[in-house]
């Protein structure tokens, strides 16, 4: 009976690890679509509009399945030749009693001068 207590904490605790080693990688992920959409947006004539598809595009290629699902993408011109994509980003735990994880990243890109 021991055995089976101790073998199955040990593949919850597997789980565990596992499932914060792919929230890692979509935050990383998540990340660097957002600085690509700031660099796109960076282009003499880029906008808010260019930002979105890139990141969105850039996303949906590192984070395939249920993990890239609750991304929320967005960009926005303040002013000034900026650009600021943010991403709202809700990553669903795989067992059932530990939370969700949910952050915002954000990333901000200047217009090159021409």
């Amino acid at each position: 009976m021991q055995y089976v207590a101790a073998t199955a904490f040990s593949l919850v605790l597997l789980v565990l690890f596992a499932n914060l080693l792919v929230d890692l990688y979509a935050r990383a992920a998540v990340r660097d679509a957002l600085d690509e959409g700031a660099r796109a947006a960076a282009i003499v004539g880029g906008g808010p509009r260019e930002c979105e598809e890139r990141a969105r595009a850039v996303v949906s290629q590192l984070v395939r399945g249920s993990a890239g699902r609750d991304i929320d993408i967005e960009c926005v011109e303040p002013g000034n030749g900026f650009v600021r994509a943010r991403a709202r980003v809700r990553l669903r735990a795989w067992l059932p009693g530990v939370p969700d994880w949910t952050f915002t990243v954000t990333a901000l890109g200047r217009e090159e001068p021409t």
